[in-house]
């Protein structure tokens, strides 16, 4: 969740998402004041995405997107303490404080790729709300009153809260070894990163927690894939047509409503065979 995706108060759901805050973005706190050289074009339909960084960055303020080098990043927070500490190698750093809020962040790409497989390592993880593959579909093309013209995804890896309650069951199915089950749930009326609407959630819960220390791939044309076979249309995940954030893609840590303080680090890399 997720950036880029502004929350409702109400968090009674175990689903989360977040949106880029725009030209109310705070400026990120950077252990570098000098932004990174890049040959990659800025995103420049949102402001929030401009932001790029050449050294370690750490931040600790309500809200910000942009780059480190060229690995993207999310965070937000709606009260409490949680910082996020993130290199241009995809190492990052995620701690809080227990209490009454809700923070999500994590590093990843500005857009979704139906054939990216994402490479990731968790060396700790000490409660988090969720560890899951993160992000948006959106086709303007699609039916507007229809709600598969909008999708938020979550590939989730770890949980302490039940992913997908209530939800609408799939199919079971294996990627790289791993036995997933897909869910489906209905918001309605709710932010998204095209202003408020009703759109659907489409969720792979793994059958067993992904193990701590180990290198894991999650393989996003198999989500994909099996989402279609369970019946659900799949919106476009690679634009700009929205109207608040593009359909990005984030290894995002999550907590909300916890009583403990914690800390989720580790790496993410785009997995190339």
């Amino acid at each position: 969740m997720i950036t880029s995706f502004l929350k409702t108060i109400a968090l009674t759901t175990a689903a989360f998402a977040f949106v880029a805050c725009g030209n109310n973005e705070a400026p990120a706190t950077s252990s570098s004041s000098v932004e990174a050289e890049t040959t990659k074009p800025a995103i420049t339909k949102f402001n929030a995405y401009t932001q790029r960084f050449a050294d370690e960055t750490f931040l600790t303020q309500s809200h910000a997107t942009g780059h480190v080098d060229d690995v993207f990043f999310t965070h937000w927070k709606d009260g409490g303490e949680a910082s996020f500490k993130l290199d241009g190698k995809g190492n990052f750093t995620i701690n809080w404080i227990g209490g009454n809020y809700n923070y999500v962040g994590g590093p990843g790409w500005e857009y979704g790729d139906k054939h990216r497989v994402i490479g990731y390592n968790l060396s700790e993880d000490s409660g988090a709300s969720y560890v899951t593959l993160y992000g948006w579909g959106y086709d303007k093309d699609m039916d507007p009153t229809g709600p598969s013209h909008l999708v938020e995804y979550y590939i989730i890896q770890r949980w302490v809260r039940t992913p997908a309650q209530g939800g609408e069951e799939g199919i079971t199915f294996m990627s790289n070894g791993v036995e997933y089950t897909t869910y489906r749930t209905l918001r309605k009326e709710k932010p998204s990163i095209n202003n408020t609407a009703t759109f659907y959630q489409y969720w792979s819960k793994p059958k067993e927690q992904m193990a701590l220390g180990e290198d894991h791939k999650i393989i996003f044309a198999d989500h994909v894939n099996a989402w279609e076979q369970s019946g659900w249309k799949i919106p476009n995940m690679n634009n700009f047509d929205a109207s608040d954030d593009p359909t990005y893609q984030v290894f995002a840590v999550e907590v909300f409503l916890v009583e403990k303080s914690g800390t989720a680090s580790g790496r993410v890399w785009e997995h190339k065979d």
